[in-house]
């Protein structure tokens, strides 16, 4: 058990030092086990540019509640940093918000 442990963080340690996006290694544990290590991120998803405000304010309260950014992930997922923890986005918030996203 512990050789295998410590062929498994040895092979992060080798994987870890290149910070490479998507990075493969191959080794060979002491037992003779062939081990694949796969390490990197998902290539981002591409949504396009934002929708107008008035096309996400959907009940027309002159707000984005979280169930109506719902609509356009990025802004669902930036919700409570843009909301300040509040239930809803101001059009001035969702703005200044759009200005600063590199889509």
């Amino acid at each position: 058990m512990r050789t295998r442990l410590f062929a498994c963080l040895a092979g992060l340690g080798l994987a870890a030092g290149a910070w490479a996006q998507d990075q493969v290694t191959h080794f060979t544990a002491p037992d003779g086990t062939h081990v694949t290590l796969r390490v990197g991120q998902p290539p981002p998803d591409h949504y396009g540019p934002a929708p107008d405000f008035a096309k996400l304010d959907v009940n027309r309260d002159g707000y984005i509640s979280r169930e109506e950014a719902e609509a356009y992930p990025p802004l669902a997922n930036d919700f409570d940093y843009i909301a300040h923890h509040a239930a809803r986005i101001s059009k001035a918030q969702y703005e200044r918000w759009n200005q600063t996203q590199n889509r």
